[in-house]
C-alpha cells in the first residue's frame, strides 16, 4: 500500500486547547502518531493536514488545510488535493501498527473505515478515494455529518477490543493523563 499517503488531521480545540503538541511519552502528539504511521512502511508519505496556521514540528510535512465548515468539508478538501489517503485523527496517540494494518489489509479500492467494538464508525480512522468525492459532495450540501454517508458508502471494518481501545481520542486534560497513565509515560 506503499502509494497512498497517510494524513493525519489536525483542528485546533477548543476543549483542550494545544493537544496536538501536548508531550506523552516524551514526545507531541502528533509527532508520536506520525511516528507510527510512518514505522509500518506502509505509506508513500505522511502528512500532517491541519487547520492550525502556525502549527510547526520539526522536519516533518505539513499542509495547510483551508477549508472551512466540519470534518465533512476538510475530508473533501483532502480528497480534491490527494485522490486517495488514509485518514488518522490527530488525538489518537494510543494507534499501534496492528489496528493500522486491521484497516490496510480490507482495502481492495473501495473506501474502508473502521468500527469501533462499540458499533461507532471512526471517519478520522478510514481510507478515502476520489471514487466517493462527487457523493460525497453532494451529501455534504444536505447533511453535514458524514457518519451515514461512512454508513451507506464504506466497507466497515469491526475492530476487536484492543483494536478499539488503540483510537482514544484524547480530548480533554484527564484524556490526556489516562493516556500517559496507561502508556506508562514517567515524569509529565
Amino acid at each position: 500500500m506503499t502509494n497512498v499517503k497517510a494524513l493525519i488531521f489536525a483542528k485546533q480545540s477548543k476543549r483542550l486547547p494545544g493537544k496536538h503538541l501536548m508531550p506523552i511519552c516524551g514526545e507531541p502528539m502528533l509527532k508520536r502518531i506520525y511516528h507510527t504511521l510512518e514505522n509500518t512502511g506502509s505509506f508513500e508519505q505522511v502528512i500532517v493536514f491541519s487547520k492550525y496556521t502556525n502549527l510547526e514540528i520539526d522536519d516533518r510535512t505539513i499542509m495547510r488545510d483551508f477549508s472551512h465548515g466540519t470534518l465533512i468539508n476538510s475530508l473533501l478538501n483532502a480528497i480534491e488535493k490527494f485522490d486517495e489517503f488514509f485518514a488518522v485523527g490527530g488525538d489518537l496517540p494510543m494507534l499501534n501498527s496492528d489496528v493500522i494494518y486491521s484497516l490496510l489489509k480490507g482495502y481492495r479500492g473501495i473506501p474502508v473505515a473502521a468500527v469501533d467494538f462499540d458499533g461507532t464508525i471512526e471517519p478520522l480512522f478510514a481510507i478515502y478515494n476520489r471514487v466517493i468525492h462527487d457523493e460525497m459532495l453532494e451529501h455534504s450540501l444536505h447533511d453535514s455529518q458524514i457518519f451515514n454517508f461512512i454508513k451507506r458508502r464504506f466497507q466497515l471494518v469491526t475492530l476487536n477490543r484492543d483494536q478499539s481501545s488503540r483510537l482514544f481520542n484524547v480530548n480533554t486534560s484527564k484524556d490526556l493523563e489516562t493516556v500517559r497513565k496507561i502508556l506508562n509515560c514517567k515524569d509529565e
